[in-house]
């Protein structure tokens, strides 16, 4: 697969993470909500590691990957903070949207940090 295949899938992904945290502050079910949120996260873990090895940089990967991971992990959790009461949903999307802005900001500049 090419490329820029990878790249559409990892948006896709990202797009379902996101439309997951709609569902969340929707409070209809959390269950679709869930549902929606882990398949956006496991496409886009796919693809962004498909991506990496597109690149040739799978095998040593750069701290910008490494941060994009722990983002990812992050992304993974909000939810349970929110779905406990720790976290409001609307704090846990403002929270996400921001993530996500750095986490597009790294993987566009790719910074050598």
């Amino acid at each position: 697969m090419s490329l820029p295949f990878y790249h559409h899938l990892h948006i896709l992904g990202l797009v379902c993470v996101f439309i997951g945290f709609g569902a969340l502050l929707s409070q209809e079910s959390s269950r679709t909500a869930m549902k929606w949120h882990g398949i956006g996260l496991l496409i886009s873990l796919v693809s962004g590691f498909g991506m990496l090895a597109k690149m040739g940089i799978f095998k040593a990967m750069p701290s910008w990957v490494w941060i994009k991971v722990a983002l990812w992990l992050v992304l993974g959790f909000l939810p349970v903070l929110a779905r406990r009461r720790m976290l409001k949903p609307g704090l846990v999307v403002l929270i996400a949207a921001i993530i996500g802005v750095g986490m597009g900001c790294l993987g566009y500049m790719k910074p050598a940090l």
